[in-house]
């Protein structure tokens, strides 16, 4: 009799348990028959979850963002990349040639856009550190820039006296041959005092640059209508035989170079390399 009891007292149990787990099924049943969830999101107590880019009660609200990386600042509206000055593209991936100023402006590196596609004629000729750009080592990203003023008098200086170390012609050759003329050369408002003694943009390591320095000054610059040359002469800082009674200077004129007497007075434009 007791294990009727019993078996009876764990049928009704299971009864009441099997009862219970229906009526819950029936209650989530009942809590979603209403609700229809879109775009594959899912009921559970007649409430839609939503997958990763859908939301709203129903999932009805795609956002069209999702997904999308707008690169270099750009911003996601509607599914599209809105591109800061100075980008393109679909997620502003690219440089807009149109907008090299503003990208230099912004931070960006000669080299930096020219890796990324700007050719070196866009280049040419825009701010940079002070002065109008005028050559990019595409290797390593050095370059030069010439100053944005010019002084229009001076001589090269000491004349009748040989400076040996100042005879460099090469692209590079301007700053050591700057140097060599002041330690050589005391003589107040020489060519290379001005270009040393020059500041810009809180940049002070401007120097006379080398005859070669000065031609591509007049080819990338000047040929091209930048950085307001005059149509004149200008010394470069490179000294030539015989050393003690000539230097080169430019005709900016003529696009060619010519050695001439110390003393003679003319243009100045300062560069520095960066």
């Amino acid at each position: 009799m007791k294990k009727i009891k019993l078996l009876s007292l764990l049928l009704s149990l299971f009864t009441l348990v099997v009862l219970t787990e229906s009526c819950n099924k029936e209650d989530d049943l009942d809590s979603c028959a209403s609700v229809t969830c879109k775009n594959d999101g899912v009921c559970n107590d007649g409430t839609c979850n939503c997958p990763d880019g859908f939301s709203g009660t129903t999932c009805e609200i795609q956002d069209l963002c999702f997904g999308v990386t707008c690169k270099n600042e750009g911003t996601c509206a509607a599914g599209i990349c809105d591109c800061p000055d100075g980008y393109i593209g679909s997620t502003c991936e690219n440089f807009d040639s149109t907008q090299v100023q503003a990208l230099l402006d912004g931070g960006q590196s000669p080299k930096a856009l020219f890796d990324g596609g700007i050719s070196l004629d866009k280049l040419y000729g825009k701010l940079y550190q002070g002065g109008y750009l005028f050559y990019l080592n595409t290797n390593n990203g050095t370059g030069m820039v010439a100053a944005t003023t010019e002084n229009s008098g001076a001589p090269w200086g000491c004349l009748g006296t040989e400076i040996k170390d100042a005879r460099g012609e090469m692209v590079g050759d301007g700053q050591a041959n700057t140097t060599a003329i002041l330690a050589n050369c005391t003589q107040a408002g020489i060519a290379a005092l001005l270009c040393d003694e020059l500041t810009l943009d809180g940049k002070s390591d401007w120097f006379l640059p080398s005859i070669d320095e000065l031609n591509l000054m007049y080819t990338n610059l000047h040929v091209n209508g930048h950085g307001d040359f005059a149509d004149d002469i200008y010394w470069s800082s490179t000294e030539f035989a015989p050393a003690s009674s000539g230097a080169w200077y430019y005709r900016f004129k003529e696009g060619e170079k010519v050695g001439y007497d110390k003393a003679f007075n003319t243009y100045v434009r300062a560069a520095r390399a960066f």
